[in-house]
C-alpha cells in the first residue's frame, strides 16, 4: 500500500463543497418527518422482523429469500419499541455516515489522492441511488457500515488487521454480496503467509470458515442463479447481464433514474452505461499496479454483482467510492486525463441533479393525505389508503399489517 497524499483542497472550492454538504446534510435530516415508506423486498424483511418479534421460533425457521441479518436488526429495534418510520431513516443516515466516514479514511489509508476521494465521497452523498434508498427499509446501508469496517480495519498496519474477519462475516449474514470482502481478505493473508508462515492455520481456518457461512446464507442466490444459466444458455445469459448493467452504469454516472427518462433515450443510455463500464473495467484493471487491495475488491464485487441477471444501481451502493475513482482511473489511463473545467461541470451537474432527488423526495415526505398517490408507481396506494380501514380489497396485506401497526394514518386523520 502507498502513503496517502497530503494534497489539501484548493481555498476556492472548500466553500462550495462545504455549503453542498451542509445543504444535503440538512435534507437528509428531513426525511426523518416522512411516513412509512415501502417496497417489496422492504415489505419482506420488515415483516420476517415483525414476525420474529411475535415468535421467534417462526421467524427463524420461516424461508426467507435473503441473507436475515438486516431483519435481526430491525427486530431488535422493534424489540425494544424504538422501531419507527422516523427511526428507520435515522438509522441509515447513521450507518451511511459511518460507512462513508471509513471509506474514506480507507481510502486515504490506500493511497488515493484527498481531492479525489472527498469528490467520489461527495458523489456518493449526492447520488440518486442513495437518496432514493435512503427512507427504505432495506439491507444497502447495513451493509455498507458493515463493509466499510471490514474494509478499513483490513487497512491496518498491525496484526489487528485480522479482526476484520468479524465484519466480513457479519456482512455475508446481511447481504450475499459480501463474499466480496473475502477476496481482498484473501489477498491480505496471502501476502502476510510469504513473510510468516507459521500463521497459515490462524489465517485459512477463519477465512474457510466466513466462506462457508456466506455461501450457507447466500445458497438462494446460487441456486436461483444456476437455474437462470441453466434455462437460457450461457451465450443468452450473458447478454442479458451485461444489457442489464450497462443500465445500472449509466443511471450512476448520469445520476438519472432510468424509469424517468424518455423511450427514446434508452439506446443513447445503454451506449452511455456501456462506456462507463468500460471504463470502470479499464480502471480496476489500472488499479491492480497502484493498489492491488483495491483491484482485488472490486473484482470479487464486480464478479458477483455483473452475474446477477437483475439492474438495479443501488447494487453498487455500497461501493460508489471505489467505483467513482475506478472510472476516473479508466478515463484517465484510455483519455489521458480529463480537463479540469469539464471534470467540475461534471460534478456540479451530478450534484445539482441529486439535490433535485432530494427536493422531490422532500416534497414526498411532505406531502401528508395525497402521499399515497405520490409515492412510487402506485402498486401500494390502495394499501396506504386502506391502512387505518377495517376494509381489505385489493391490497398487499403484508404491507397493510405493517401500516397499521408502525406510524400510518389514513388520510382523514392526518
Amino acid at each position: 500500500m502507498t502513503e496517502p497524499s497530503q494534497t489539501e483542497m484548493n481555498p476556492p472550492f472548500r466553500r462550495p463543497l462545504f455549503f453542498a454538504l451542509g445543504a444535503a446534510i440538512v435534507l437528509y435530516a428531513i426525511q426523518l418527518l416522512t411516513p412509512l415508506r415501502l417496497t417489496t423486498d422492504g415489505i419482506y424483511y420488515l415483516c420476517l422482523a415483525d414476525t420474529a418479534k411475535q415468535n421467534l421460533r417462526a421467524a427463524l425457521q420461516q424461508s426467507f429469500g435473503f441473507p436475515k441479518g438486516y431483519s435481526v436488526f430491525v427486530f431488535l429495534l422493534m424489540k425494544a419499541g424504538l422501531f419507527s418510520a422516523a427511526t428507520l431513516v435515522l438509522s441509515n443516515l447513521i450507518l451511511f455516515a459511518t460507512g462513508l466516514l471509513l471509506t474514506f479514511r480507507t481510502l486515504i489509508r490506500l493511497g488515493f489522492e484527498r481531492n479525489r476521494v472527498i469528490v467520489a465521497c461527495l458523489l456518493t452523498i449526492l447520488s440518486v441511488a442513495v437518496v432514493k434508498n435512503i427512507t427504505q427499509g432495506m439491507s444497502d446501508f447495513l451493509f455498507f457500515a458493515l463493509s466499510a469496517c471490514a474494509c478499513w480495519v483490513m487497512t491496518f498496519q498491525s496484526r489487528h488487521k485480522w479482526i476484520a474477519i468479524l465484519p466480513c462475516i457479519c456482512a455475508v449474514e446481511v447481504r450475499f454480496v459480501g463474499l466480496a470482502l473475502f477476496v481482498p481478505f484473501a489477498f491480505m493473508a496471502w501476502s502476510s503467509l510469504e513473510k510468516r508462515s507459521a500463521v497459515i492455520l490462524p489465517v485459512i481456518i477463519p477465512l474457510l470458515a466466513g466462506l462457508g457461512v456466506g455461501i450457507w446464507a447466500g445458497r438462494r442466490y446460487l441456486f436461483s442463479n444456476t437455474g437462470y444459466l441453466r434455462n437460457m444458455g450461457i451465450v443468452r445469459f450473458v447478454a442479458l447481464t451485461i444489457s442489464l448493467h450497462t443500465h445500472d452504469f449509466a443511471e450512476l454516472v448520469l445520476n438519472i433514474p432510468f424509469a424517468r427518462l424518455p423511450a427514446w433515450s434508452q439506446r443513447f443510455m445503454a451506449l452511455l452505461g456501456g462506456g462507463a463500464m468500460l471504463l470502470f473495467a479499464i480502471g480496476v484493471l489500472v488499479l491492480r499496479r497502484s493498489s492491488p487491495w483495491t483491484f482485488f475488491y472490486l473484482l470479487g464485487y464486480s464478479a458477483l454483482i455483473l452475474s446477477w441477471p437483475f439492474t438495479d444501481p443501488r447494487f453498487w451502493l455500497p461501493c460508489l467510492p471505489f467505483v467513482f475513482l475506478a472510472i476516473h482511473a479508466g478515463w484517465t489511463a484510455l483519455l489521458r486525463g480529463m480537463p479540469r473545467p469539464i471534470l467540475l461541470s461534471y460534478v456540479v451537474l451530478f450534484c445539482a441533479l441529486g439535490f433535485v432527488a432530494l427536493g422531490y423526495s422532500t416534497w414526498l415526505t411532505f406531502s401528508g393525505p395525497k402521499f399515497p398517490y405520490r409515492y412510487g408507481d402506485g402498486k401500494l396506494r390502495a394499501t396506504y389508503l386502506v391502512g387505518c380501514s377495517p376494509a381489505t380489497g385489493e391490497v398487499n396485506e403484508m404491507a397493510l399489517h405493517l401500516l397499521r401497526r408502525y406510524e400510518w394514518h389514513c388520510p382523514a386523520e392526518q
